[in-house]
């Protein structure tokens, strides 16, 4: 387990010590200090999200157990806030609006992550979209104002006054990433409307006579395989100008030759610049042979 995955299961570990925390404002009201416990405990939390991410990308520390467990963490972080939120009204002021927020929240991450599952079974890599990293920052941002705005427990018209800023920190953050969490759900779903088109069995695609060369690109497409790495349709399609149906086709093909290899449980091109070369000079021959270059 390296450095990244640690911080992440503390992140966890937090989240219980966080709820106990909060039940213990209300069995214990004579000792109006507690929220701050509270508050500075999911604070910590939320700055671990962004540390173990910053660590694993910048010394390529990424591994399957991170990749599982970061999420997993994120989500119980933000509904712990959620649940916070809905379960002391005296915090939000406003009647329901918690639970709208968080039913809206909730429900676009359901839709999303079935969204991904489905793009997963046809192999189709999602483009994110930057509003979603705005949307979980103003989330945090609006979670962590409201679980200050008890200050106006503590003595004096200095904490009153910064019980009310921290209001209406979460208020605007609040607002903002409701709006957000709505637009990059649509967002999302447009960029990626791929996934809803009904991909054709390989039989349907792939016909008798385009087993030998599915398309006149193909030597293109190996390159750019091998160059990026990647066997994925969406990306293959943008950078080389195909339609759906040439970079599906050529996807398949690789799957039937047998050039794609499963590598870190990613399809990867598995093929030597040896073979592309072979390949070259036989689509060459190839297409002469029905009047085409």
């Amino acid at each position: 387990m390296n450095l990244p995955t640690k911080i992440t299961t503390i992140r966890l570990a937090m989240i219980p010590v966080i709820i106990a925390s909060f039940c213990l404002e209300d069995a214990l009201p004579q000792y109006p200090h507690i929220f701050l416990c509270t508050a500075i405990l999911f604070f910590i939390a939320s700055m671990t999200d962004f540390v173990d991410g910053y660590i694993a990308r910048k010394y390529k520390m990424v591994t399957t157990l991170g990749k599982f467990l970061d999420p997993i963490a994120d989500k119980v972080l933000v509904v712990t806030g959620l649940v916070i939120g809905v379960a002391d009204t005296a915090r939000v002021g406003i009647p329901y609006v918690m639970i709208v927020a968080t039913v809206l929240i909730l429900t676009r991450e359901f839709a999303i992550s079935l969204f991904r599952q489905i793009a997963a079974s046809k192999n189709v890599i999602l483009a994110a979209g930057q509003s979603g990293k705005y949307k979980t920052t103003f989330t945090m941002a609006s979670l962590n104002a409201l679980l200050f705005v008890p200050a106006y427990k503590l003595p004096g018209d200095a904490a009153y006054v910064t019980s009310r800023v921290f209001w209406w920190l979460f208020a605007v953050f609040g607002v903002a990433a409701v709006f957000l969490t709505v637009y990059s759900a649509i967002e999302y779903v447009l960029k990626n409307k791929i996934v809803f088109r009904d991909s054709k069995t390989s039989v349907e695609v792939i016909q008798e006579e385009d087993v030998e060369f599915p398309d006149e690109k193909i030597i293109e497409a190996l390159e750019w395989c091998k160059a990026n790495n990647s066997v994925d349709v969406l990306p293959m399609q943008r950078d080389l100008g195909l339609t759906t149906a040439r970079a599906l086709r050529i996807r398949v093909w690789l799957e039937i030759m047998n050039f794609i290899k499963i590598e870190n449980n990613q399809r990867v091109l598995d093929i030597t610049d040896e073979e592309i070369e072979k390949i070259k000079a036989r689509k060459e021959e190839y297409y002469s042979k029905l009047g085409k270059k």
